[in-house]
Order: structure tokens, then C-alpha cells, then sequence
């Protein structure tokens, strides 16, 4: 991680905050953190500088694309490249096959699925300008193998950033940008 430049989604709490801090503990030059929470993000930004690492906040709502395509240009910005991108945001709402209202599917979709395809882009786009060798990091979910009846849409949401992930990292490889995904399990965040 030593000199690195990371972007971090939803790091203004729970996993994304934990990557985030850890990044800096190892060594990371720049991180941009995003998420909703402007009070949250920028008392995280705050304390990773206090601890030595060059962070920002970026506010955005990733259900929102105009916002999301924001993000990369950030990093480029400030920092003039980016190493690692990690899509750790996600959107729990619950909500049954019965009960899941249209709204509330589009909006989960566009944080859970969308949001990472297009980060993706900008990432691997800024890389390959850079020639970097980079990584990028889906957080997924167990429930992309089943998943829970009351939450019918993160479910699927999951399991389709599960294909995204391995879609990417094949077609990603010649170009020395390695993309992976963690599975992770219920965690109190």
C-alpha cells in the first residue's frame, strides 16, 4: 500500500471506513472516501490526515451516475492517478419478491450494480492512461448464492456484481488490472 492512491465507496462507515483506515495504517499517499454522510466523510477524511495519509472526501450519492462519474476524476484530479478502487458501498433496504416496490429495486441496482460497473470504467480508464498495474475490489455478499427472502433485490443485485466482477477481471487482465471480489457475510456495521 505504501504510496499508493485508493478510492474507497461508502467509507464513512462500517466496511468501507475499516478499508479505508487500514489503507492508511499500511502506507497510503492519497485516499478519496466517499459516501452520503458529508459530516460522517469528512470527520473520516479528517482523521485519516491527522494520522499522515493525504485523504478527501467526496460526497456522492452513488444512486445518482452523474455523481458516481465524479469519483475518478476526483482521484485524477487531486492526485493525478488512482492504484486501487474498492466498491464497498451497498444498499440493504429490505424488501420481499411481494413487497419490493420498482423505486426501491432501481435504487438498489444503481448503488449496488450500476454505481461499481461505471467506477470500474473511470478506474481502468485513469489506469490504463497511467500504465499502472492496478486492482480493484467488489465487496459482494454470500446472499448472491440464495440469499435471504427479505432482501430480494440486494440479493440479486449481488449476484449480478458477482458477474460483473468476473467479467471485468477477464477483461482487465491484459491490461495488468486485477479485479476480485470478497464475499463477504452479515457484519455488524
Amino acid at each position: 500500500m505504501a504510496g499508493k492512491i485508493a478510492i474507497v465507496t461508502g467509507a464513512s462507515q462500517g466496511l468501507g471506513e475499516a478499508v479505508a483506515r487500514e489503507f492508511a495504517e499500511r502506507g497510503a499517499a492519497g485516499l478519496i472516501v466517499t459516501g452520503r454522510n458529508r459530516e460522517r466523510g469528512e470527520a473520516v477524511a479528517q482523521s485519516l490526515r491527522s494520522g499522515g495519509c493525504d485523504a478527501r472526501f467526496h460526497s456522492v450519492d452513488l444512486a445518482d451516475l452523474t455523481g458516481v462519474r465524479t469519483i475518478v476524476s476526483a482521484a485524477d484530479k487531486a492526485f493525478g492517478r488512482v492504484d486501487i478502487l474498492v466498491n464497498a458501498a451497498g444498499d440493504t433496504d429490505r424488501g420481499t419478491i411481494f413487497d419490493t416496490s420498482p423505486e426501491l429495486y432501481e435504487r438498489i441496482m444503481a448503488v449496488n450494480l450500476t454505481a461499481p460497473f461505471f467506477l470500474i470504467q473511470d478506474a481502468a480508464t485513469l489506469m490504463r492512461r497511467e500504465k499502472l498495474a492496478g486492482s480493484i475490489v467488489n465487496i459482494q455478499s454470500m446472499s448472491a448464492h440464495g440469499g435471504q427472502p427479505f432482501l430480494s433485490a440486494y440479493s440479486v443485485s449481488k449476484a449480478a456484481l458477482a458477474a460483473l466482477t468476473k467479467n471485468a477481471a477477464y477483461g482487465l487482465l491484459k491490461h495488468r488490472i486485477r479485479v476480485n471480489g470478497l464475499n463477504i457475510g452479515w457484519m455488524a456495521t
